[in-house]
């Protein structure tokens, strides 16, 4: 029954920050839904970008507010597109409804790479500019990556761990959905860090498929069945609050848990000292990227093929000012 409660408040917090996340999102929409005939077959005269992101989630928040000032500045629509959850179905419908409506660019995190590249595809050949942002679809015909360098950011949080356990113990992973190739290289990074030290393992690495209540059960039954680990690596930002409600109900203190993302409930605990750090990607920065370069695109100016945003650790020592300024960091 505990553990029941624990998962609900737990729910209720991830709910509440995305129905507030998708408000934001909608109230910045320029156009109607797309699903309606008459608007999807009427060619814009302004131009227009969209920007379709995994899940709707408080993670990119950021990445909406830089995006939709770097739009009024140039005097641009820009179009919001979130799934209620992460799944490469809405995604495939999202890019389908935004090729109807005649935008000039659109910029994707694709849950599923190889899933989403024959629709990134289908845009392209439809004359819209396309780049990806957070996740790549790199056999796609994309102009552009916009992002985290996720195979370095995993070897960033791997070397933070190994630092902060004196380079010895063993070590569980929670990551998220499988097809999202994102994760997929900061595990790899985490691993070829670990393969530079001996005496670090890896214990466990358990995927909760993008469902937060799948995830805290998969870091109680890791901490259960191996009690003796010493660091917890979350790859999604799902593990980070996961972590946090797990550390605060058993009352952990002496392990070390090192996560991905600057959500409020992860700052929180990194200030509670139940995370004792967290990988920031600089999110904030994209949504300014993704408009002027699709804007650069759509003049017939040259873009970069990768734009890598570096990431940085939000510990003890930096968390108030990170907090009070996380777009100067």
């Amino acid at each position: 029954m505990e553990r029941f409660y624990r998962i609900t408040a737990f729910i209720c917090f991830l709910l509440l920050s995305v129905s507030c996340s998708f408000q934001v999102e909608k109230e910045i929409e320029q156009h109607p839904n797309p699903s309606n005939d008459e608007e999807t077959s009427v060619a814009r005269d302004n131009i227009s970008f969209a920007i379709v992101y995994p899940v709707a989630h408080p993670f990119f928040e950021g990445v909406t507010m830089s995006a939709t000032e770097a739009a009024e500045q140039l005097g641009m629509d820009i179009i919001i597109r979130a799934p209620a959850t992460a799944t490469v179905e809405e995604q495939i419908q999202i890019m389908d409804h935004l090729i109807q409506q005649n935008v000039q660019g659109i910029a994707i995190g694709p849950t599923d790479s190889a899933a989403l590249t024959p629709f990134i595809n289908k845009a392209v050949e439809a004359g819209i500019q396309v780049i990806c942002f957070d996740t790549d679809a790199p056999e796609s015909q994309r102009l552009s990556y916009i992002g985290t360098d996720n195979l370095a950011a995993g070897e960033h949080i791997g070397e933070v761990v190994a630092r902060l356990i004196n380079y010895e113990g063993s070590i569980l992973i929670s990551t998220g959905l499988l097809t999202m190739q994102n994760l997929n290289s900061r595990i790899d990074g985490v691993k070829k860090v670990i393969n530079r030290y001996p005496d670090i393992e890896i214990l466990d690495i358990r995927s909760s498929d993008g469902i937060p209540s799948k995830t805290i059960l998969n870091i109680e039954e890791m901490i259960a069945e191996h009690p003796d680990f010493k660091a917890l690596i979350g790859i999604d930002s799902l593990s980070g609050p996961a972590a946090v409600t797990v550390w605060k109900a058993q009352g952990i203190q002496d392990k070390v848990a090192v996560t991905f993302d600057d959500l409020p409930m992860t700052l929180e605990g990194v200030s509670n000292h139940q995370i004792t750090s967290t990988i920031s990607q600089r999110q904030y920065t994209w949504g300014k990227l993704i408009v002027e370069r699709l804007h650069a695109a759509n003049q017939g100016e040259p873009i970069p093929t990768f734009e890598l945003t570096e990431t940085l650790e939000v510990n003890a020592d930096n968390i108030h000012d990170y907090i009070s300024n996380p777009m100067d960091q």
